[in-house]
């Protein structure tokens, strides 16, 4: 017999709970990015980070026996994190459950480069990534017998209502573990379909000409990308290059155009290649929170 819905959170009480949680975390990373604006700058990508560890310490933290299984939304909706035997679960096994959570959430829009593409963590990444995404949303949505996404289910715990009897569920039914292994065995299928599509397509010309501009002032990350395609009788070329500052000068069309010409520079397919578009952007993303400032600068290769 499946698990009393009386004893097991809803959906909708969960997802509440998850809105009121992530308001918390998006409110820290607020107050946080008031005080360490500078450095959260410089830290460029990698400030991603510390947003990682403070959703995974927030989660491990309160969702363990530590605070009877309640993080602040869980406490507000009356529903807690419990182990089979409906006890508060220990802070090694609430760590691990929030580190299976939050992590495919972190690693999309980090801003993977693009040499990660042809190397062996692709694989690992597209495990997490869509596996664990795909995964999550599935299980969330379709396994209403014992409403455990696959967080709960590796550590075998349940989101459960505070005032009810405690009951003994049944194993996930095998269909949704079917499913789950098809959408696994995909997404370390994928990798080798993106290496072989022109996305993939290796670019040492372009890598050189990132690492020409890192040692410009100002700069402190570059992401550089050329686009050639076709629709019908339209060619569409161009060579766009994402350029994060240490400082607030986005609307600058001189410093903007030193970049192009650099750019430029020992890269002649690049000079064929059709516009720059240079993307001046000033900001953080601590992936609880971020705040940026951006602006396009168009710039036409022979003119310059």
């Amino acid at each position: 017999m499946l698990a009393s819905p009386n004893w097991l959170s809803s959906l909708s009480r969960r997802i509440g709970a998850l809105v009121i949680d992530a308001a918390v975390l998006v409110s820290v990373g607020f107050v946080l990015g008031w005080v360490f604006e500078s450095y959260f700058v410089e830290l460029s990508v990698w400030a991603r980070a510390i947003g990682f560890v403070i959703a995974l310490l927030y989660f491990g933290l309160l969702n363990s026996e530590l605070n009877d299984g309640q993080t602040i939304g869980k406490r507000l909706l009356a529903i807690r994190v419990v182990n089979v035997r409906n006890e508060s679960i220990k802070l090694d096994v609430a760590l691990l459950r929030s580190l299976i959570l939050i992590a495919p959430f972190f690693i999309q829009g980090s801003g993977l480069p693009n040499a990660l593409l042809h190397s062996f963590w692709i694989y690992p990444v597209s495990l997490m990534l869509f596996g664990g995404l795909v995964s999550i949303f599935y299980l969330m949505v379709f396994n209403r017998g014992t409403r455990q996404g696959p967080h709960d289910w590796i550590c075998r715990t349940f989101v459960v209502n505070l005032e009810s009897d405690p009951q003994r569920p049944e194993p996930i039914w095998l269909g949704h573990a079917v499913m789950v292994g098809f959408v696994l065995v995909l997404s370390l299928a994928l990798p080798a379909a993106v290496q072989q599509s022109n996305i993939a397509e290796p670019q040492p010309d372009l890598d050189r000409s990132a690492a020409q501009l890192m040692q410009l002032d100002l700069v402190n990350h570059v992401q550089i990308a050329r686009v050639d395609s076709e629709r019908g009788d339209i060619e569409n070329r161009f060579t766009s290059a994402q350029i994060m500052l240490t400082e607030n000068r986005v609307d600058d069309e001189a410093l903007a155009q030193t970049i192009a010409s650099q750019l430029l520079q020992g890269n002649d397919r690049i000079r064929t290649q059709g516009p720059l578009m240079i993307n001046l952007t000033y900001g953080f993303d601590l992936g609880i929170f971020s705040s940026w400032d951006s602006q396009m600068h168009r710039f036409n290769a022979p003119e310059l």
